[in-house]
């Protein structure tokens, strides 16, 4: 990246930011690229041949492959060195992620540990807690679980029920309670516990698996991750020291930046599998046979495989895009300085927008390109003697964990909403600008597109037009109460997303061409084929949006308005959606997998 600006979080929603100042995977070094080969070889190597005991709940093998991970240091990336870590950037540590996320079950217990489980500790423990706690967990000597969720609150944090008294020696928390669906609790030593303080006061808890009163329910029958540990931590008068309580009354914004920080995660570990399944599909297709040809030759086929490698690069350049932007905020914390949580929580609020985009276009991505996987497969795809159908059922929780998937869209709108009605975002005043331009005559038309970029461009600049327009028309026709309006408020995170997204990874291509490089010419048939998809995928959410809203004409019923342009546009572009397809296809069969 060629300057040190670190871009507000949500400021892609007003404008398009100079493609030099986005980070790209093809700017990794060799030395990233050497760590991530050590993650990769790992799993290859380690992991992945014992498969098989781990879907069998061989819980020795998973606890000690964990340990191994922090053995080479892959449990502790964004740990700084002198609390026993990596000490990597963002960007690397996301690769790192992408690498160790070939085989679920073992992706869920790392990330578990190496993000919301340790995060909490990073950014708000006091410097005993850090130098007590983090060499241990980043070296894999301990293994940690985040505890938050309950039976009863479920997506709803907030509001847990554990509950803990002070002693009357003032030296103990008294800690009562139960949290469930916690990864790692069959071998975790640590768990970050949040319960409230007399009842009101929202707290962090470093609670130890020897404390008394510790003890665990049974383990979860779940539909995938069988390898992983998932079971309730009871909690009967557990004495905490004080010492290993974070302070009092701040314990949302340790779970909070935990769950930003894992939503950014969630997308990391999405291109993993999505890499994977590609290559599984390319090579399967080029082998099977039906009516006297491959599979390879069909074109329907070939429509899966482009459009799996398109919607990877989308996730990919989403992901380092945002790594770098988090990359500019983090670099110059100087971890056991005072003022270095302080710093850490405005880096992961700052980005809860994008975070909750990654989340939950990765988790949706990676969903679909399994099912497609499973699809190319065929009857072969539904058994267990072939990957895919394990990648099918462990993927299904991306979309449940760290936040559902109704939960984020709902979180993505109304975080953009409040920071409008606090002043750090302009949405609604740019949405009114929209609404003007599209009511002129000419309903903001653009000259004609000059080769496949400016065609992307038009997209680009349509899906923001369109969803500023969709902000400004929804909080003048309902107010406050839009936030009561679930529907609404998803379908206008659908075009948010579909933003972010198109953006991204036409600034990759962008730079990709700048600098004259080899993946261009593939970067550009990606990026067409991403944006016409979710180009399509905004004109279904700003139809719905202003189909829904009281007093507004339908859309059918306004097809030469500026706003019936604008959606017309986006479903007539210049591309040709089913011969891009078939020439990204030709690239990733000849490459048996996602080439770029």
């Amino acid at each position: 990246m060629t300057d040190n600006f670190a871009p507000n979080g949500g400021a892609f929603m007003l404008e398009t930011p100079f493609p030099e100042s986005v980070f790209i995977p093809e700017e990794f070094e060799a030395e990233d690229h050497l760590i991530a080969r050590t993650a990769e070889d790992f799993l290859r190597k380690e992991v992945i041949p014992q498969s098989e005991q781990i879907e069998q709940r061989d819980f020795d093998v998973m606890e000690r492959l964990m340990r191994r991970a922090g053995q080479l240091g892959l449990l502790g990336p964004e740990v700084p060195v002198e609390y026993g870590g990596l000490g990597l950037k963002q960007t690397t540590a996301a690769l790192v992620t992408e690498k160790l996320s070939l085989q679920g079950s073992f992706a869920i217990g790392a990330e578990a540990h190496a993000g919301i489980a340790t995060f909490p500790l990073l950014f708000f423990g006091t410097e005993d807690q850090k130098r007590r706690y983090l060499p241990r967990l980043a070296g894999g000597e301990w293994i940690g679980s985040f505890a938050l969720s309950e039976a009863a609150s479920a997506s709803d944090s907030l509001s847990a029920r554990t509950n803990a008294v002070l002693a009357p020696d003032g030296k103990h928390y008294i800690l009562n309670g139960a949290k469930m669906w916690i990864t790692n609790s069959a071998w975790s030593q640590l768990f970050t516990v949040f319960g409230q303080v007399d009842g009101d006061k929202f707290t962090a808890f470093l609670v130890e698996r020897s404390f008394e009163g510790v003890s665990f329910g049974r383990e979860e029958r779940k539909l995938g991750m069988h390898g992983s540990s998932t079971r309730r931590v009871i909690l009967d008068d557990v004495r905490v020291p004080v010492e290993n309580v974070m302070e009092v009354g701040k314990g949302r914004y340790a779970a909070f930046d935990a769950l930003n920080m894992g939503r950014f995660k969630v997308g990391a570990g999405a291109i993993g599998g999505m890499k994977e399944n590609t290559a599984l599909c390319a090579r399967y297709v080029k082998n099977r046979r039906a009516f006297g040809r491959t599979f390879a030759e069909f074109g329907l086929i070939q429509h899966k495989l482009a459009e799996m490698a398109a919607r990877t690069f989308a996730v990919e350049s989403m992901v380092y895009r945002l790594a770098g932007c988090l990359d500019l905020l983090m670099a110059p914390i100087v971890a056991d300085s005072p003022g270095a949580s302080a710093q850490y929580h405005r880096a992961a609020n700052e980005y809860a927008i994008e975070c909750g985009i990654l989340k939950l276009v990765g988790s949706e991505s990676s969903s679909k390109v399994a099912d497609e996987a499973i699809q190319i497969h065929g009857g072969n795809g539904y058994t267990e003697e072939f990957p895919v159908a394990r990648s099918w059922r462990d993927g299904r929780l991306t979309r449940i964990g760290e936040g559902a998937s109704e939960v984020v869209r709902q979180m993505i709108t109304g975080l953009v909403l409040r920071r409008d009605l606090q002043g750090r975002l302009g949405v609604r005043e740019a949405g009114e600008s929209v609404a003007r331009a599209l009511a002129s005559p000419d309903g903001a038309e653009m000259p004609p597109s000059d080769g496949p970029l400016d065609a992307i461009a038009r997209i680009v600049r349509d899906v923001r037009q369109l969803a500023l327009f969709l902000i400004s028309e929804s909080t003048a026709r309902l107010g406050l109460g839009i936030m009561e309006e679930q529907e609404i408020l998803a379908a206008i995170a659908d075009v948010v997303c579909a933003l972010f997204a198109v953006e991204s990874a036409w600034l990759r291509c962008i730079k990709l061409r700048d600098r004259s490089h080899h993946r261009f010419a593939t970067a550009l048939l990606a990026t067409q084929i991403a944006a016409h998809d979710y180009a399509q995928e905004a004109f279904l959410g700003g139809c719905y949006v202003l189909d829904a809203l009281p007093g507004q004409e339908t859309v059918q019923d306004a097809p030469c308005s500026g706003i019936g342009r604008l959606l017309n546009r986006l479903v007539r572009s210049d591309l040709n959606p089913k011969q891009l397809r078939r020439d990204l296809a030709a690239i990733v069969l000849d490459r048996e997998g996602y080439p770029l």
